[in-house]
């Protein structure tokens, strides 16, 4: 199962820090100032105060923002102040009186911030991390579940029966009694056949023992249960390419990126394309952002991480300018802008900033104007620039321009090496 506790793994994340620690440290570019500041946040994490390194790692990426390794203590340490100072849940069930309903919700959102602020830190050093580092595969996964999955699918829907039974599949799953573990996950699904976890998990214990033909089988009902959930569709593709059936692998894996556009996929699509010895690639022609994306309510608190926005600067600009424009999930309200503002507040963005640099050299939006003027600016921002705050925007243009996406995919994204 992979959650956030699950991925980041709370019992490795000293040696992940101390690996962390020499790693930037032996950065041959990194600047006498940088290095010193390095140390004291090593200092600050033995001495437990967690934040105080967050913070100061910020500093640092600020002026190597595409370091992995920093980008990984900064993640680590955000991690560990969360868990070192979690507080209990926010009860959003006060009532407050006058104001009116609008000037309520910001007033709870802003104490629920308040009161959860190690959480949010965490979850934007995550969502930081995944747009400042391509292929960053784990935090693209994290990211999917905590803002994604629960839209379609939660085990607080499930039957009490069903979920001891499948925690019973789980031990067993862990400790490698695979046979078992299909036990006692197929007597979950019985108990409760909404629980689609118990039937992927099936699979994957197949997978585990090697049957592939028998995981791809359990990944295909749990695809066709939740159809708008990747993890089978990606489990999918493993399992495929396992059997060697590397071509129908990739197919899969692009009908991937039309569910949820995983750094991992990428990946996957990649190391399929190899392994077939082909004469095309993956080229995303992914750039650095340097601000967070567009949104009509924050409802997430994404501060700017970066201190210099340069360009996108005119991108953030934008959203004042059309911000009344658009509804909370990022669509133009009214098809009659449509002359004067595009269907999606993401590509409207990118537009302006297009617009204000039109004059400017700036080598990492060239790709983007070539993208704009073949009309492929959308299939761009959406898949190989996804970012998940525009995930009902990306949902929106796949269900509405699914032959546009593919030819993209087919076209753009995955293209002739370049030699």
């Amino acid at each position: 199962m992979y959650t956030i506790d699950r991925l980041t793994g709370t019992r490795n994340i000293l040696v992940i820090l101390i690996c962390c620690f020499f790693s930037v440290q032996a950065v041959a570019q990194m600047s006498k100032e940088n290095q010193k500041k390095i140390k004291k946040v090593e200092k600050y994490y033995k001495k437990r105060k967690y934040e105080k390194a967050g913070m100061l790692t910020k500093e640092v990426i600020n002026a190597y923002p595409l370091s992995k390794n920093l980008w990984e203590l900064y993640n680590q340490s955000m991690y560990a102040n969360y868990q070192t100072n979690m507080l209990p849940l926010y009860n959003s069930n006060i009532t407050l009186e006058g104001g009116g309903e609008a000037n309520e919700n910001a007033i709870k959102s802003q104490l629920e911030y308040i009161m959860q602020k190690p959480k949010y830190d965490y979850y934007n050093a995550i969502y930081y991390s995944a747009s400042s580092v391509p292929y960053n595969s784990k935090s693209s996964t994290l990211l999917r579940t905590m803002y994604v999955d629960s839209r379609y699918f939660t085990m607080e829907e499930i039957s009490s029966e069903s979920i001891a039974l499948f925690n019973l599949g789980e031990k067993e799953f862990h400790a490698k009694n695979y046979q078992q573990a299909i036990i006692k996950y197929e007597q979950a699904y019985k108990a409760d056949s909404s629980n689609y976890k118990a039937l992927l998990y099936v699979g994957d214990c197949y997978f585990a023992m090697e049957y592939y033909g028998q995981a791809a089988s359990y990944f295909r009902k749990a695809m066709a249960m939740q159809p708008l959930l990747n993890e089978p569709v990606k489990y999918l593709a493993d399992a495929l390419q396992k059997k060697g059936e590397s071509q129908q692998a990739l197919s899969v894996a692009k009908q991937s990126l039309l569910i949820y556009p995983e750094e991992t996929v990428l990946i996957q699509i990649h190391n399929l394309l190899t392994e077939q010895n082909s004469d095309l690639d993956v080229d995303r022609n992914w750039v650095l952002r340097l601000a967070p994306a567009n949104v009509v309510n924050d409802t997430n608190f994404r501060d700017n991480f970066y201190y210099d926005r340069l360009h996108f600067q005119h991108y953030q600009d934008a959203l004042g300018d059309c911000k009344d424009r658009y509804n909370a999930l990022g669509m133009l309200k009214s098809s009659s802008d449509l002359s004067e503002y595009d269907r999606y507040l993401e590509v409207q963005s990118w537009k302006a900033m297009l617009e204000a640099t039109k004059h400017e050299d700036i080598p990492s939006l060239e790709y983007s104007r070539k993208m704009e003027a073949a009309g492929m600016l959308a299939p761009y921002l959406f898949i190989s620039l996804f970012n998940v705050d525009c995930y009902s925007q990306y949902r929106h243009f796949v269900e509405n321009n699914e032959d546009l996406a593919q030819r993209y995919i087919n076209e753009y994204l995955i293209t002739t090496k370049k030699q």
